[in-house]
């Protein structure tokens, strides 16, 4: 009977723990969370900005709202992790900016 009832509560505290890792900004899937959001928010803006097709446009727009800030990352998640790890973020924005605008160049 003990023993059921300690994985009983076993169950219990894992399941709390699990949430509360969720919750910590630091945690390895924020962080992967955070720099995706990085690579593809900057990567949209620049196709919509400089891509020539309308469908390219209007589909990197929607993705590139889909990824904003509040609905797929939290403010301040984003904000924390922007803070700690600003030259990562920094390096990724740079890459992936110079990246998208080799990639949307305009052809004469």
């Amino acid at each position: 009977m003990w023993d059921a009832l300690h994985a009983t509560f076993q169950t219990i505290g894992d399941y709390y723990d699990s949430l509360i890792a969720v919750l910590n900004p630091y945690s390895p899937g924020n962080i992967i969370v955070f720099f995706v959001w990085i690579v593809v928010y900057t990567y949209t803006a620049i196709a919509v900005w400089r891509s020539e097709r309308a469908w390219v446009r209007f589909v990197c727009f929607v993705v590139n709202q889909v990824f904003s800030v509040g609905v797929f990352n939290t403010v301040v998640s984003t904000a924390t992790l922007a803070v700690a790890y600003w030259q990562h973020a920094l390096a990724a924005f740079a890459v992936t900016g110079a990246g998208s605008l080799y990639l949307f160049r305009r052809r004469r």
